[in-house]
């Protein structure tokens, strides 16, 4: 690859980027068409270096060069536009003003489901409109955070669960709080980045990850607003045991393959908050068959101590009530029928299987114990009913077996 192609790439990423009035440029990302070949090509600027990943698990293909191109070539342009182009904003910027809005908005949201009531708020044309105020004032498109407590609020709404209702109230009170504040905290910062993306001149702590092998164990579409849903992928680093997630928005992109899978990073960001992990993966090969050393490593990397599992739960849920859906892999001790279905660890602590969702993956996993069935791990989402902890399982593997999605 040229060297005077790179150098002209970050001289514009450096004058323009980093001097623009809506905030810091930090990555570029785009789809790049050669030869009717469509990948994803994201430039970035890391330490003052440029860092080139495309979709392809090319660093200096072609699709990364016609990229250097396309934003080299902006230096010969004054107006630093294509001509004939117009100019589109993607998404609106939450500044001060529309920060106060939103967090208005929010209160305006407690007010009236505190007023109606919970159990008769699915009814209420007061929290519909209030709920419709809240995406209206929101940035566009709606941030994935605040798109995902809209439908976790309808969801409980609807189910007539005061408790986990009021539990996503109280994120949304502690995010209008952070909104009002204006010398914010590290932690009222990281609330807000956590619901709404990164706000304009902002720099996020990513944490980077290289050279790392993953399966993807299970997905699900999750309930957003009522003109996007999310589509959650839930991946093990098979080194470290950590589980993070990839959400696709509707009509978004995403590393490629079906589920299950293993993938080879490169390249990836992880984001700070809610568990599990937001990661995108910049750079990676599929693999779509998982080897059988593979699927031992998660055999020996599931959690076998349940009480640790309920202490991770509890501080997930306390520093973010409304966003943290904890996900676990899990190789019980044994499995018992007692007025429903109980895993137990070797030490006697329980974790009761998730029964008030109707979901199909949970009906095929209760017809799969009734037959005798025992798995030698599986791996689902957790939640609670009142004081028990609960998993709603999406996989599992038997001792014959590696692998069963549901």
């Amino acid at each position: 690859m040229s060297t005077r192609l790179r150098e002209a790439a970050i001289r514009h990423l450096r004058a323009h980027g980093a001097v623009s009035p809506e905030g810091l440029v930090r990555r570029l990302t785009m789809d790049v068409e050669v030869d009717t070949q469509i990948e994803m090509v994201t430039l970035s600027l890391r330490n003052g270096e440029l860092q080139c990943v495309s979709s392809d698990g090319q660093n200096d293909g072609r699709h990364v060069i016609a990229a250097l191109e396309f934003v080299a070539g902006f230096e010969q342009r004054d107006d630093s536009l294509l001509p004939g182009v117009e100019t589109v904003t993607g998404r609106r910027s939450l500044e001060p003003p529309q920060q106060s809005e939103l967090a208005d908005a929010l209160d305006e949201l407690l007010i009236a489901v505190t007023r109606i009531g919970i159990d008769k708020a699915r009814y209420a044309p007061s929290v519909d409109a209030a709920l419709e105020r809240v995406i209206e004032v929101a940035p566009e498109p709606t941030p994935p955070g605040l798109g995902r407590f809209i439908g976790r609020l309808r969801q409980e709404v609807l189910s007539g669960k005061p408790r986990r209702a009021a539990r996503i109230l109280e994120g949304a009170a502690r995010l209008a709080d952070a909104l009002k504040v204006e010398s914010r905290t590290e932690a009222s910062e990281e609330r807000i980045r956590a619901w709404l993306g990164p706000r304009p001149g902002s720099v996020p702590e990513l944490e980077l990850l290289y050279d790392r092998t993953m399966v993807e164990v299970a997905r699900e579409w999750l309930a957003g607003t009522t003109r996007a849903s999310v589509e959650r992928r839930y991946l093990v680093d098979l080194t470290a045991g950590a589980i993070y997630r990839e959400d696709r928005p509707s009509q978004a992109t995403a590393s490629l393959g079906p589920c299950p899978r293993q993938i080879h990073v490169g390249l990836a960001e992880v984001e700070p908050g809610p568990a599990p992990q937001r990661i995108r993966v910049l750079q990676y090969e599929v693999r779509p068959e998982v080897p059988a050393e593979s699927w031992e490593r998660l055999h020996q990397i599931a959690r076998r101590s349940f009480a640790q599992l309920m202490e991770t739960y509890r501080r997930a849920v306390q520093v973010y009530p409304t966003l943290a859906e904890p996900f676990a892999l899990i190789a019980p001790y044994r499995i018992e029928h007692d007025d429903g279905f109980i895993a137990l660890d070797s030490e006697g602590h329980r974790l009761a299987l998730e029964r008030t969702e109707r979901r199909g993956s949970v009906l095929a996993f209760y017809d799969l114990l009734n037959e005798g069935i025992e798995p030698a791990w599986f791996a689902g989402r957790l939640t609670d009913v009142g004081s028990t902890l609960c998993i709603s399982p999406f996989a599992f593997a038997t001792r014959n077996h590696d692998y069963t999605r549901l």
